[in-house]
């Protein structure tokens, strides 16, 4: 293992993914414009944005704009495809010909083209009167191309440019990748697991879709006898018999039954669910634009002259249809109310159901119920149980790294506990809605008057009415409503407080802690802070002096790790003066060298003025754990170090380790330093907390150094603009 020698890439599915997803990264600079273009950009936002106006209130046929979306579709994918082996377009340039194209109306007429192949009602292909047979011929073949550009990107070594740094790909990694980019970008805190981060980075896309999802739980919950008639009356009509078709149809039925039933009910949704899908595209293929006024293309001008005809129809809608718009701007207000009035009373329902009886479904035998409900409520508290566990062991293994738990050792358990963490989540708060709905439903019969003033006088029966109502107000409410949010919103919420919380507090039992800020893509400094708790404590640590990191040469693979002063009004103690000044490392043979102040009564923290000597030589390896053996020249004293974990040094993610003295016998020893957390919103600034209550030693700045190196490379990694989040 190699940690600091593939910044240029050396070929991994790490590597291939941030070629495809940043730009100006690795060997994708630069930008071809035909594709990255800001014009061709304008233009298929344009385009995106007017044709789900004209699907949805337009009465005259749409194949104009239709095929205008598909003449700036195509003829990107097919130069992508075209280019293919004769490397005169980047990893990202391909990638990014996928994203701009594969825009939700896309999505939406690729899924409408394989309904009507298949013979499916398809209220997409009604509003078109000719030209069908290209259009869904077309449609369907846009996920062939996008599925086979896809996989040429990440599993080829030679179709683009910069293709050798796909080596090593593997299928999971692939399709994790495909999973994240194409269906969890709108929510962008899956991956920041930040909703404050969001609110400032994304303008609360992520915030608004966690918030639509829990308003959809709701809905199936107070739909649920509704969807199971749907479910019903769909089985009845599928004559299906044959087992292998009969049972994914089945399957299919329930989706489609919700979908059917809460949209209809609750046309709204799809209004919040079509905005959210463009605003994640829109956000996410915006960080990819470039913009050359010396190459304003043929190809560009053309895109822009392409939005002309949506453009044209959308005026003469709002021209034509005025009225109607109105009405529906007017009207969206009340099916928003409408709506809201339904999730806390269950009235208005515009769904009739038919063929039941309500009475008889309201008033089923109490026995029964209680049957029914015994099993719900065990599995109700088991779960929630669950879910606060698995809650309180996400936040502590994000917010303390170290140290290492099963659930962040190995790195890669991490986002599977996640991900996981989060449906599961998102099923017990159904589960926690279900039930409280159904308790509050049930609360006005329980304490009804023909039930509650049985043996009681009427001012009595009015009294006791009103402290139960009372009770459940002030008390049974709040944790109902604390039990229905919670599991949803509470990791993405409490993770990066309890980070915040960490950063200030998770080395008050250490002498010292040191910052490291990176290398990011905007900075050119990276650099080690440290600070001490003064003589007379006054427990708030002072910044008493600054390492910097740089290239000592031309050669990338000697870097220094020097001396950089004392801020203004520092006074440093004695006994805290760093003896090295200067380290350095050889990347390629991994040896690190050092020069020391000599120890005089004129010792100073000017660099300038104290004269150096050679002080260490040692070395560091990574064959089975990062371990390192410095020798200190002056006195031939050996010491090693060696972290307590294999995994030390991450490309998407900060360096983690328990870094411990080896004691002679082998075995280890004290702690010597620890990482902690990097500080909220700024991943390229790391907190490392230090044993030592005396200036820093030499094998401690060693490690310290080599720590910064791979911050600097997280650093970049993570402050470079990305089409997703993940």
């Amino acid at each position: 293992m190699d940690s600091f020698n593939d910044s240029a890439g050396s070929g991994s599915p790490s590597d291939c993914f941030t070629a495809q997803t940043i730009p100006n990264i690795f060997r994708n600079d630069p930008i071809n414009q035909d594709i990255a273009g800001i014009a061709v950009g304008a233009a298929s936002i344009a385009s995106n944005l007017f044709l789900p106006i004209l699907l949805r209130w337009s009465n005259d046929d749409v194949q104009t704009s239709v095929f205008m979306l598909l003449s700036q579709v195509y003829p990107i994918l097919i130069s992508t495809a075209f280019s293919i082996g004769r490397k005169s377009l980047s990893l990202f340039d391909a990638h990014f010909a996928v994203a701009v194209t594969a825009s939700p109306v896309s999505v939406y007429l690729a899924y409408s083209s394989l309904r009507d192949l298949f013979g499916c009602p398809n209220i997409f292909f009604r509003q078109i009167t000719y030209g069908k047979n290209p259009i869904r011929i077309m449609g369907a073949l846009l996920p062939v191309l996008w599925v086979t550009v896809n996989i040429v990107i990440s599993f080829s070594d030679t179709a683009f440019m910069d293709s050798d740094l796909c080596k090593g790909m593997t299928i999971p990694r692939w399709i994790e990748f495909q999973t994240v980019s194409n269906f969890l970008g709108v929510l962008d805190v899956m991956g920041r697991r930040d909703l404050w981060n969001d609110l400032e980075g994304r303008g609360g896309l992520g915030a608004v879709s966690l918030l639509s999802m829990w308003i959809w739980a709701l809905y199936l919950v107070r739909h649920r006898e509704d969807i199971f008639e749907e479910f019903r009356i769909r089985r009845s009509q599928d004559f299906d018999r044959i087992f292998f078709t009969r049972w994914p149809r089945l399957i299919w039925h329930i989706p489609m039954s919700a979908w059917n039933v809460v949209t209809d009910c609750h046309p709204w949704m799809i209004f919040i669910i079509v905005v959210c899908l463009h605003w994640s595209w829109i956000l996410g293929i915006t960080k990819g634009f470039s913009y050359n006024r010396d190459s304003l293309s043929y190809g560009q001008v053309l895109s822009i002259f392409s939005i002309l005809p949506p453009l044209f129809a959308v005026s003469d809608l709002l021209r034509s249809r005025k009225h109607d718009l109105k009405l529906f701007l007017f009207g969206f207000p009340r099916s928003f109310c409408n709506g809201v009035s339904f999730i806390f009373t269950g009235r208005p329902n515009a769904r009739k159901l038919p063929n039941i009886d309500t009475e008889k479904r309201n008033n089923g035998s109490a026995k029964r119920q209680l049957k029914l409900w015994i099993p719900v409520i065990i599995v109700w508290i088991l779960a929630n149980g669950i879910d606060v566990f698995w809650i309180y062991t996400y936040v502590k293994a994000g917010s303390t790294p170290n140290p290492r738990t099963p659930v962040n050792d190995p790195h890669a358990a991490w986002k599977p506990f996640s991900v996981t963490l989060y449906i599961f989540g998102y099923c017990v708060c159904c589960v926690n809605i279900l039930v409280w709905i159904s308790y509050f439903d049930r609360l006005h019969a329980w304490v009804h008057p023909a039930t509650f003033a049985r043996g009681y006088a009427e001012t009595t029966c009015i009294f006791k009415r009103s402290s139960v109502y009372c009770l459940n107000i002030l008390f049974i409410l709040p944790i109902a409503i604390v039990m229905c949010f919670g599991p949803l919103f509470s990791p993405f919420a409490a993770l990066p407080l309890s980070q915040q919380y960490q950063w200030m507090h998770i080395c008050d039992k250490f002498p010292a802690e040191v910052i490291l800020e990176g290398l990011s893509y905007a900075s050119q400094n990276s650099k080690a802070s440290f600070f001490y708790y003064p003589p007379i404590s006054n427990f708030t640590r002072e910044h008493y002096f600054d390492f910097y990191l740089d290239m000592a040469t031309n050669e990338s693979n000697i870097r220094t790790f020097s001396y950089g002063g004392v801020p203004p009004g520092s006074k440093v103690p004695r006994s805290l003066f760093p003896s090295a000044r200067a380290l350095t490392y050889d990347l390629n043979s991994k040896k690190i060298s050092a020069n020391c102040t000599i120890p005089t009564l004129y010792t100073t923290l000017d660099a300038s003025q104290t004269p150096l000597v050679p002080c260490m030589e040692g070395y560091y390896t990574e064959n089975e754990k990062l371990t390192l053996v410095i020798e200190d020249t002056r006195t031939h004293v050996v010491t090693s170090m060696q972290v307590v974990n294999k995994e030390w040094t991450f490309k998407d993610d900060a360096p983690s380790f328990v870094l411990r003295f080896i004691n002679p016998g082998g075995e280890p020893g004290n702690i010597a330093l620890q990482t902690a957390v990097t500080k909220r919103n700024h991943c390229d600034t790391l907190k490392i907390c230090l044993s030592s209550d005396v200036g820093p030693r030499v094998d401690t700045l060693a490690a310290l150094g080599l720590a910064l190196l791979a911050q600097d490379q997280f650093a970049d990694y993570c402050t470079r603009p990305r089409l997703y989040n993940n």
